[in-house]
């Protein structure tokens, strides 16, 4: 049955959002301000997800969006929204969730949108399909295992997607998948080195020819790996094998300068990862030559090293051990003398430390999308710690943490920044500083 619904606003997935008969439907491919016409699918905790069809009073603002599988593959939920409206959107989810979930009074800036929209993403993770014997790479559609071809995804250069292109037809011409499940490609943006990982559920990687050949075909690709993944439900595993090349490609952030293994976090879009961390540096105060910066959550440490200088003592906590070794090696690589890593949990980690007669300046938290353990929080105000600076990938977990600390800290202006256009994802950075 066909219902025509107004659009009034939008989901953290990128749905419209609307009532029907007082109850909330969910419209993918919808915009705030458009009459649309759905037909009611499943219900499930007081919510309808509707099929779209037909936008009967399109939004000013609605464009065509230029990757042809924009629809199907749903990765890209804003393509069909000009920039202008895309920044509003994304403003406006934070404000929202510092309105509805904090209800505190911040003041969210206007989103920091990227100049060139397209092709930011140095880091991809492509499904192998192996139909009508031929390789294809790709996406699955969203909730669906169904594979969206990658055929020039307008997210990755073109350097990536000729990449992708190439090693359908390598691994079709091998005559056997070799058990290649997924293949994770990564780029340099500071000198265009590429790293490719192969995932297998096999212990064993039993394509050596393909590897010569993406060795001798492809000089930019200088790290080879492979990936062992048993957990069809995991996008990769654990255990890591270096089949050609180098162990790792270098990346840049700033006057920064890291060593990526394949199992290093850093963030996929570089030139806004700058933007954010700039922005992020401008909302802190000027720290003591000796100040001493916890960096949690740190990954390979990339914030906490481009904040801070030389001279002082910075301390990086990270439950995965590859991450530490990669930011003890960056911190090397950036004459970071007094720089010291820890693979733990950041919430079991930081009271001890604190139990020791340990104090910090600053402690950076830069949070999986869950947000922050409310351990490590009340860590932090039981220690009266007088700056922190939140970094976030998800405006709820950030407004329900900040309500946590909102009583013991002054929030400064919050700064949203697009790191990845076209979707409906936001970062945000804020800084917190402790009352009396």
């Amino acid at each position: 049955m066909q219902i025509q619904c107004e659009i009034t606003g939008l989901s953290h997935d990128g749905a419209g959002v609307g009532r029907v008969d007082g109850k909330v439907v969910f419209v993918p491919g919808a915009l705030p301000g458009e009459t649309v016409l759905i037909t009611p699918g499943q219900s499930k905790k007081g919510v309808t997800q509707a099929s779209l069809d037909a936008v009967l009073s399109p939004s000013a603002q609605r464009v065509t969006p230029p990757c042809a599988q924009a629809a199907r593959c749903g990765g890209c939920a804003l393509q069909i929204a000009d920039a202008a409206l895309q920044a509003q959107l994304k403003t406006a989810q934070v404000r929202d969730a510092m309105a509805r979930i904090a209800k505190l009074n911040v003041d969210v800036r206007e989103i920091r949108s990227m100049d060139e929209p397209w092709r930011y993403r140095n880091k991809g993770i492509f499904h192998a399909d192996y139909a009508s014997g031929r390789t294809r790479l790709g996406f699955f559609e969203k909730g669906s295992h169904e594979l969206v071809p990658a055929a020039d995804c307008l997210l990755f250069s073109t350097q990536v997607n000729a990449l992708a292109a190439w090693l359908e037809d390598a691994i079709t011409a091998t005559g056997t998948s070799g058990g290649i499940t997924k293949v994770m490609i990564r780029e340099s943006h500071a000198n265009g080195e590429m790293m490719v990982v192969f995932v297998t559920s096999a212990q064993k990687f039993r394509q050596q020819t393909l590897v010569d050949r993406l060795q001798s075909e492809w000089p930019q690709v200088v790290s080879i790996w492979h990936n062992v993944n048993t957990n069809p439900r995991l996008m990769l595993g654990r255990a890591y094998t270096l089949l050609a090349g180098k162990s790792t490609i270098r990346e840049s952030l700033g006057a920064c300068h890291y060593e990526l293994s394949p199992a290093s976090f850093f963030q996929v879009n570089t030139v806004q990862a700058e933007v954010l961390y700039q922005c992020g540096k401008d909302l802190l105060p000027d720290l003591a030559p000796d100040a001493t910066i916890l960096d949690l959550y740190c990954g390979i440490g990339t914030i906490g090293s481009f904040i801070a200088a030389p001279g002082q003592r910075l301390i990086g906590v990270d439950s995965v051990g590859q991450a530490i070794d990669d930011a003890k090696q960056a911190a090397r690589a950036n004459v970071l003398a007094n720089a010291h890593f820890y693979t733990a949990k950041a919430e079991q980690w930081l009271p001890k430390w604190l139990a020791k007669g340990n104090h910090a300046d600053l402690a950076i938290i830069d949070p999986p999308r869950k947000g922050c353990d409310h351990k490590l929080l009340d860590a932090l105000i039981t220690a009266h710690i007088p700056h922190i600076l939140y970094i976030s990938c998800n405006p709820a977990t950030l407004a329900r943490d900040l309500t946590h600390l909102a009583p013991h800290y002054t929030i400064s202006p919050l700064q949203p920044v697009d790191l990845f256009p076209q979707t409906s994802h936001t970062e945000s950075v804020v800084g917190l500083e402790r009352k009396g």
